[in-house]
């Protein structure tokens, strides 16, 4: 039986760092290649035509950060006919290394995760096709993994239907319309050491919560089910118990 790969979540998204330059080569009126580092799903980067486009993020002079992953969220690139997007990195802008391919066979989320990789440019190339590509979210960086699986009754796949029924004054049900299907995600991990929850999940929780973040539950053997996801209740507790800490969160999210 193939071991599944412990929880990482996905946060420090150097296209979203503070002055970090993010450039595409093209992008629609109204879909600026910004959005991709909004943590909003419905905020879209969308390409001018169907060419090729790069899109890059240069991280500063003489500044090379570590990258570890890369997660394309919410992306049309199927539906447009595009067949590749590659991830690149440089350090001068003009000579680029191959750091991981794809092959686009449908619009799910792709999610890449490699060996450690550390440039001062990244650029991700997707190929031309009649239609502009489009994508919501783009996570070009590193992860938190945390050391431990979660406790008992973690089911990565719960997900529930969200409902609004309208009544007569009378009290007679006169329909029920879906709205949404979410994911909630009970988080239950115990044996984590002082050092883990001070200097790696309190970087986390202080930098980014209450923004949403991608959760991949088996980055391994499952990587299509990384999720974009918030943290339910922003209420952090990590009580000793007594020599080691524990930690219980719920993550909540739309199901795409």
């Amino acid at each position: 039986m193939t071991q599944n790969a412990k929880p990482i979540f996905l946060w420090d998204n150097l296209m979203a760092r503070s002055g970090y330059s993010l450039t595409a080569t093209s992008s629609e009126t109204g879909h600026p290649v910004s959005n991709l580092a909004e943590w909003r799903e419905y905020l879209t980067w969308r390409a001018g035509s169907g060419a090729s486009q790069d899109i890059k993020v240069d991280c500063g002079s003489g500044n090379p950060q570590p990258a570890t992953a890369m997660v394309i969220y919410g992306h049309n690139f199927y539906s447009a006919g595009k067949t590749k997007a590659t991830l690149y990195g440089s350090n001068d802008n003009l000579n680029w290394t191959k750091i991981v391919e794809q092959s686009i066979s449908s619009n799910d989320v792709i999610a890449k995760f490699f060996n450690q990789a550390s440039w001062r440019y990244y650029k991700l190339n997707i190929d031309s096709s009649m239609y502009a590509a489009e994508i919501a979210l783009l996570f070009i960086g590193a992860y938190l993994e945390f050391p431990v699986w979660p406790g008992a009754g973690f089911d990565p796949n719960q997900k529930e239907t969200v409902t609004e029924s309208a009544k007569s004054e009378q009290g007679y049900l006169l329909g029920t319309i879906t709205k949404f299907q979410r994911r909630k995600i009970a988080l239950d991990f115990k044996y984590l050491t002082d050092s883990f929850i001070r200097n790696t999940f309190w970087t986390f929780w202080n930098a980014h919560i209450p923004k949403p973040f991608l959760f991949a539950w088996d980055k391994d053997n499952h990587p299509l089910e990384t999720y974009l996801v918030e943290a339910a209740d922003p209420k952090l507790e990590s009580p000793y118990e007594p020599a080691y800490r524990s930690l219980k969160m719920e993550l909540v999210g739309k199901v795409s």
